[in-house]
């Protein structure tokens, strides 16, 4: 196998794990349902199936794509991840997110 073969193999691998990790960390939200959710606690229930930086990738593409809604766990302003730091923040799926994992809706970065 030549390097690039392996190179892009080892791509296609860590983008199954990205896929796979968005629909658990999806699906972790949605536990609750109708309540906010603090990130730390479903972080530290994933680990050590998922490192905290693939929990905070799956956290930002959910939330780029509106599949999830965070806010501070104090102030109950919406807030962005790149704004506070995890274990500020809560979080709860959207209608689009239910739709995902309802699977109404597809997205191709996420297996439910």
């Amino acid at each position: 196998m030549s390097k690039l073969e392996q190179k892009k193999l080892m791509e296609r691998m860590q983008q199954s794990v990205f896929f796979r990790n968005n629909g658990i960390v999806l699906k972790a939200v949605n536990l609750l349902r109708d309540k906010y959710v603090a990130l730390e606690d479903i972080c530290n229930a994933l680990q050590p199936s998922m490192t905290e930086s693939e929990f905070r990738d799956s956290v930002n593409y959910l939330t780029e794509c509106g599949y999830i809604r965070l806010r501070g766990i104090e102030s109950k302003e919406l807030i962005t991840l790149a704004d506070a730091s995890m274990n500020m923040l809560e979080a709860k799926v959207t209608a689009d997110g239910i739709k995902i994992i309802a699977c109404v809706r597809t997205d191709e970065c996420i297996d439910v």
